[in-house]
């Protein structure tokens, strides 16, 4: 059973009424989403010229391999002249969720960062973009419309593209809800509900 608690005597007296506090029990539950799981996958892109002659319209999907992380089954769907017309121009890249036998939503986080042949560039130079928290569903993908523009990525003395080849990295982090209630009443979880301990210690 949790220990007395009162609501805190501020404001108590008013144009001197005093007001009898009743003590009153207080329970905390949490709901804390957490990682449960994270898996790491590199697409690598070989031959990348003579795949824009033969895969490269506005809209024409390609495919990684399937792959683990999280205790799920993902894709990677990419688009070397982007996945829509006003994306075009661009490389596209999405994650796609490949059926979990469920219609539950899976909540993950995702990363995509592209191979840089300079690996001693610092962090914030890098080519990288990071996806928040998003449910995923089979038919659903999420991503980036415009990952990187085809001149940046082919550009002279390009950092990314060497021997007509780049690479991709992808990181899935997969989280979930949990709620349950706690133990034990913490002093600043009674502060956030403007309530004071009535108990004796021991």
């Amino acid at each position: 059973m949790s220990p007395l608690y009162a609501p805190l005597a501020a404001g108590a007296e008013d144009d001197n009424l005093i007001r009898t506090l009743l003590p009153e029990e207080v329970t905390v539950s949490s709901i804390v989403a957490r990682a449960v799981g994270t898996g790491h996958h590199m697409l690598k892109v070989e031959g990348y010229s003579r795949l824009k002659h033969t895969r490269g319209d506005n809209g024409s999907p390609l495919l990684s391999g399937e792959f683990r992380a999280g205790g799920q089954t993902w894709k990677i769907r990419w688009y070397l002249d982007g996945a829509h017309k006003e994306d075009a121009g661009f490389v596209s890249l999405y994650l796609s969720l490949v059926d979990p036998g469920t219609s539950a939503a899976v909540h993950a986080e995702v990363k995509f960062e592209l191979v840089d042949q300079w690996p001693l560039l610092p962090l914030w130079c890098r080519h990288r973009k990071r996806l928040q928290v998003s449910p995923f569903q089979p038919g659903k993908s999420w991503g980036f419309p415009r990952f990187i523009g085809a001149g940046a990525l082919e550009g002279g003395g390009s950092r990314f593209l060497k021997g007509d080849c780049f690479a991709v990295r992808c990181k899935v982090t997969v989280v979930e809800e949990q709620g349950a209630m706690e133990e034990e009443v913490q002093a600043e979880d009674m502060e956030r509900m403007g309530v004071v301990c009535l108990c004796k210690d021991g």
